[in-house]
């Protein structure tokens, strides 16, 4: 019995839906791991590091956040 082309898509588009499918979920598993949580003080001396706010402002800042 001869099924033509029709039948070899179906497969080769299932198997390629699932790699696909596959590959999402591990892309969207990864990039989760990857996000790094931040305190605001840790915000708060990379500002200060990289002079977007002076000595005197972060300690204000500081002493808001902690209070």
């Amino acid at each position: 019995m001869v099924y033509g082309y029709g039948m070899t898509y179906m497969i080769g588009s299932q198997i390629l839906f699932f790699i696909i499918t596959i590959a999402l979920i591990i892309w969207v598993l990864k990039d989760s791991k990857n996000k790094e949580n931040y305190t605001a003080k840790d915000m708060l001396d990379r500002r200060l590091a990289s002079g977007d706010i002076d000595k005197k402002e972060y300690k204000q800042l500081l002493d808001t956040i902690q209070s």
